[in-house]
């Protein structure tokens, strides 16, 4: 059975200075959201967008006539918590236990053979020699830790992944695809 998806899509982009979600790449005519719905759909069953309020509504707009394409918003209860945040938004609409491929928006150049290597290896996240990709991890969870990190006024990401989820890394190359999207200069 093929997991859920989950694209991390609620970011403040700060340093960006617009949403990157919505953000359409040079080259390309499609926002870095939907291209990363087109990379995921194959390996999963439906994709919870976790979102933020202000992106939210706007990606409920361009999603609604696709009913594989569910879109969480971040509690307002926990402002600042980034990832977590997300992630317990999306658990709460389904608390038993569910296997989830999780991906950020922010990486507009990650390949389906990099994602087709997570999805076959739960209870991973992806790390090159450089650098460890946390929000790109295939786990199996509950809405229980989640809860209990944030009641802890945790924010950090690797707690969940590493500690409540178990994941270990899955090791691959440095690779271009996995340049993460920060800054517009950087284009």
């Amino acid at each position: 059975m093929k997991p859920d998806g989950i694209i991390l899509v609620g970011g403040r982009s700060r340093r960006f200075g617009q949403d990157k979600a919505l953000f359409v790449m040079p080259g390309q005519t499609q926002t870095n959201v939907e291209l990363m719905v087109a990379k995921l759909q194959p390996f999963t069953n439906r994709i919870w967008l976790a979102a933020n309020s202000i992106n939210g509504p706007k990606l409920q707009t361009l999603f609604q006539q696709n009913p594989q394409i569910k879109v969480c918003l971040d509690p307002a209860a926990y402002p600042d918590y980034g990832p977590l945040a997300g992630l317990y938004a999306v658990t709460a609409k389904q608390p038993q236990r569910q296997d989830y491929l999780m991906v950020a928006t922010d990486y507009p150049y990650l390949t389906t053979t990099l994602l087709k290597k997570l999805a076959q290896q739960p209870q991973s996240f992806i790390q090159t020699p450089e650098h460890t990709h946390y929000t790109l991890a295939h786990f199996t969870t509950t809405h229980a830790p989640l809860a209990k990190l944030l009641k802890q006024r945790q924010h950090h990401l690797k707690a969940f992944i590493v500690a409540s989820a178990g994941c270990q890394p899955l090791q691959v190359p440095t690779s271009p695809a996995l340049r993460n999207l920060n800054y517009r200069q950087s284009l």
